[in-house]
C-alpha cells in the first residue's frame, strides 16, 4: 500500500505568500515587518555572495550597482526554490543565460566557472594515477575508464592560467576541466581529435584495444601510445586490467 503525503492547503498557500511578499519589490510605501526584512536581507546577502564567489570573473564585468541590479533581478524574476549554495549557482547561471543583455562571451565566461565550481563540489572519487610501462602488450587486457569529473566545454577565448585572454578570431577553444586525485582542478587545453576520441570513451570502461583500431580508423597518422601515455599521466582517465 502506497501512502501519499501532501501539504495542507493552508500551509501551501502560507508558504506561497511568504515567498511572494519576501520577492516583492519594495515601492517605498509599503511596510515590512522587521522580521521579513531581516530574512529579506539573509537571502540578498546570500544571492550576492554566490555570484561574487562562483561567478569571480564574471563580476569583474559588473560594477557595485549592476552587482546589486542583476541580485535584485534573481531575486524578483527567477523563481528559485532551493536555497542550497549550489543549487542557487545552478539556478543564477540559467538566470543569467535567459537575460538578452548578456553578451556572448560573458555567457560562455559564466558557463565556464560554473563547470570549474561543478567540478570542485563533485563528489566522485578520482582514482590515483598508477605508473605504467606503456607497450602494445598491456592493450590486451586493459580497459579505459575517463575521469568521473570530467567537463568538456568549448569557449570563444582562450585560458592563460584560468584567465580568459580575448582575440579577434572566431575560433573556439576546447577545454577539459576535471578534478585531479589530489583534489586539484586542471584545465587541459584540447584539440579537435582529443574531443572526438574523448567523447568514444564515455561508456567506459572500454577496451583499449578498441579504443586503438577506432583511433586508427580516424585519425591513422596519430602516435596511439603517446596520447595514451599524457591523458593517463594527466589523469584525463585511467587504466585498469582484467585479472
Amino acid at each position: 500500500m502506497t501512502v501519499s503525503h501532501s501539504v495542507p492547503a493552508s500551509l501551501a498557500k502560507a508558504e506561497a505568500d511568504f515567498a511572494a511578499r519576501l520577492r516583492a519589490r519594495s515601492t517605498g510605501n509599503d511596510t515590512c515587518p522587521r522580521g521579513l526584512a531581516l530574512y529579506r536581507k539573509i537571502v540578498r546577502e546570500n544571492i550576492c555572495g554566490v555570484i561574487q564567489n562562483v561567478f569571480p570573473l564574471f563580476c569583474r564585468n559588473l560594477d557595485n550597482a549592476g552587482l546589486d541590479d542583476l541580485t535584485d533581478a534573481f531575486i524578483h524574476q527567477h523563481r528559485a526554490s532551493q536555497p542550497e549554495f549550489h543549487q542557487v549557482a545552478t539556478e543564477l547561471l540559467m538566470f543569467i543565460r535567459q537575460q538578452s543583455n548578456v553578451s556572448y562571451q560573458n555567457n560562455a565566461l559564466i558557463e565556464y566557472e560554473w563547470l570549474m565550481y561543478a567540478v570542485e563540489i563533485d563528489d566522485s572519487e578520482v582514482p590515483q594515477a598508477q605508473e605504467i610501462m606503456f607497450s602494445t602488450g598491456l592493450i590486451n587486457n586493459a580497459y579505459i575508464e575517463i575521469n568521473p569529473t570530467l567537463k568538456i566545454i568549448s569557449l570563444p577565448f582562450w585560458l592563460k592560467e584560468g584567465e580568459p585572454c580575448y582575440d579577434d578570431s572566431n575560433m573556439l577553444h576546447y577545454y577539459a576541466i576535471f578534478r585531479k586525485n589530489d583534489k586539484t582542478i586542471w584545465q587541459r587545453k584540447l584539440n579537435q581529435n582529443d574531443v572526438i576520441i574523448l567523447s568514444e570513451i564515455k561508456n567506459s570502461p572500454m577496451p583499449i584495444k578498441a579504443l586503438q583500431d577506432k583511433v586508427a580508423t580516424l585519425f591513422p597518422e596519430m602516435s596511439f601510445f603517446s596520447w595514451l601515455e599524457l591523458g593517463h599521466n594527466d589523469e584525463l582517465f585511467s587504466l585498469t586490467f582484467k585479472v
